[in-house]
């Protein structure tokens, strides 16, 4: 099967405090890996060094099969994509600009082709950005902002995808959305997703599978099914997790009432 990412043996933090030992990762093809942990853990660190924008203190990464230290900015853009967790409107005079960005990677001409804005327009289309595409990137909103880049993740249309946080000031049906065009995408089309998320409910309806740091150096990953369950995540997290048996299958929530850290509790269905 073809491997898209694989992590081997990896370190990250300092000798004194470690994030992460032994990191031991393979994405597939097919595959929403969710990372969920506290603050400080180590989840947007991690996706900085698996992007190579830093330096691990030990181990090894490849990128289909390639060794990522080898291989320049467009070859791995070629294969990488990533979404930071602030955005920045950059250099770009106009939101259009912006996403065609996407696509510099793969192009032949210093030019933008009639094919390449199409295609950039469509994405912001499939966004809800069309309005917006003459406008000023530095005027919109975060919301805004936040789509824009995701259509620019669209058309630079990698096999991979690292996300941190991509729900970032988007309104909840903006969430859905969101969430529902990259598992299109991405997983439903046979590439992969690894995506930093704070929200457990999230990671249960998306995730294939998970990776659980500690922030200790310890990490935990395997298939969601296994991991993403109030039981296994209320003491990681340090909160209260409900966890409920519904129609469309599970379904956990913070429990907000609850003071206990880590306790746990299971319903049948949810109380109206």
């Amino acid at each position: 099967m073809n491997v898209l990412l694989e992590a081997r043996g990896l370190h990250i933090g300092h000798p004194e405090r470690p994030l992460i030992q032994d990191l031991h990762l393979r994405i597939e093809p097919g595959q929403c890996w969710v990372v969920l942990g506290p603050n400080g853990a180590g989840k947007s660190t991690l996706l900085r060094v698996l992007a190579g924008l830093a330096p691990p203190s030990g181990g090894e990464i490849h990128l289909q099969g390639a060794p990522l230290q080898t291989l320049n900015a467009h070859a791995r853009a070629r294969r990488l994509g990533l979404l930071l967790q602030q955005g920045n409107p950059g250099l770009h005079n106009r939101v259009l600009e912006l996403v065609l960005a996407g696509g510099y990677a793969r192009k032949r001409h210093w030019w933008d082709t009639q094919e390449e804005i199409a295609t950039a327009r469509a994405a912001l289309d499939e966004l809800g950005l069309a309005a917006l595409a003459e406008q000023a990137a530095e005027t919109l909103s975060g919301g805004e902002l936040r789509r824009a880049e995701i259509a620019r993740l669209l058309v630079q249309d990698p096999p991979l995808a690292l996300l941190d946080e991509p729900l970032n000031h988007l309104d909840i049906g903006q969430q859905v959305t969101v969430m529902s065009l990259l598992r299109q995408r991405f997983v439903d089309a046979r590439r992969a997703l690894l995506l930093v998320a704070h929200d457990p409910g999230l990671a249960r309806h998306i995730a294939t599978h998970c990776l659980l740091l500690g922030g200790n150096g310890a990490w935990e990953a395997g298939p969601a099914v296994e991991l993403v369950t109030a039981q296994h995540l209320a003491p990681l997290l340090g909160r209260a997790l409900c966890e409920f048996d519904t129609p469309g299958g599970p379904l956990l929530a913070i429990d907000w009432a609850a003071d206990q850290p880590g306790y746990v509790t299971r319903r049948t269905t949810p109380e109206r």
